[in-house]
C-alpha cells in the first residue's frame, strides 16, 4: 500500500535552518524571562569571582566547594576543570586567557552571553526564532557537544603537558 501524496515522506535537505519567527504567549515570555535571569545569575557570579591563575579552581573561591576530586587524585584535569576560569576571565575582559584554561568553557560562555540577549528579545518582543531542529537533529547535537567537551579536555591535557604545569600532584 502506497501513502497518499499529499504527505511529504520526509523534508527536503533544502529546508532552511531558520525559519520566520514565531509568537509566543505570555507564558513562553515568562519562561524566557526566567531562562534570561538564570543566565544573569551565572554571568554576574562570573564576573564577581576572581579567575585563578592556575588556570582552574576558580570555583574554590565559592564558599564550601572543594577543590576536584579528579586534579587531586591523578593530577592531571577532570574534563570540566577550568570551566568556571574560563567564564570568569571572559567576564573579565579576558578572551585568549579564558581559551587557554578551558576552550570549552569560553564557548560556553559567549553562548550564556548570546542566550542573555536571545531571552531579552524574546521576552520583549514576544518572537522567537523558528529553529528547524529536525534539520540539526540530535545527534548531530549531541555529537557536537561531546567533540566539545572532549576537545576542550584534550587542549587543556596537551595545554598543561607542553607547558610544565601537569601533573599538578
Amino acid at each position: 500500500m502506497e501513502p497518499p501524496l499529499d504527505i511529504p515522506l520526509a523534508r527536503p535537505a533544502a529546508w532552511p535552518l531558520f525559519g520566520p519567527a514565531l509568537r509566543i504567549g505570555l507564558t513562553g515570555r515568562l519562561l524566557w524571562a526566567v531562562v534570561g535571569s538564570g543566565c544573569l545569575v551565572v554571568l554576574t557570579l562570573a564576573a564577581w569571582l576572581p579567575p585563578d591563575p592556575r588556570g582552574f579552581g576558580t570555583h574554590e573561591a565559592l564558599s564550601g566547594a572543594w577543590p576536584c576530586g579528579f586534579i587531586l587524585t591523578t593530577g592531571l584535569p577532570c574534563p570540566t576543570c577550568g570551566m568556571t576560569t574560563a567564564f570568569s576571565l571572559l567576564m573579565h575582559g579576558r578572551p585568549l586567557a579564558a581559551v587557554v584554561a578551558q576552550p570549552a568553557g569560553a564557548f560556553l560562555c559567549l553562548a550564556t552571553v548570546c542566550t542573555l540577549v536571545l531571552s531579552i528579545h524574546v521576552t520583549a518582543t514576544g518572537r522567537v526564532p523558528n529553529v528547524n531542529w529536525n534539520r540539526i537533529g540530535p545527534v548531530r547535537l549531541s555529537l557536537g557537544l561531546a567533540l566539545l567537551f572532549l576537545g576542550g579536555w584534550g587542549f587543556k591535557l596537551a595545554h598543561g603537558l607542553l607547558t610544565g604545569a601537569l601533573p599538578t600532584k
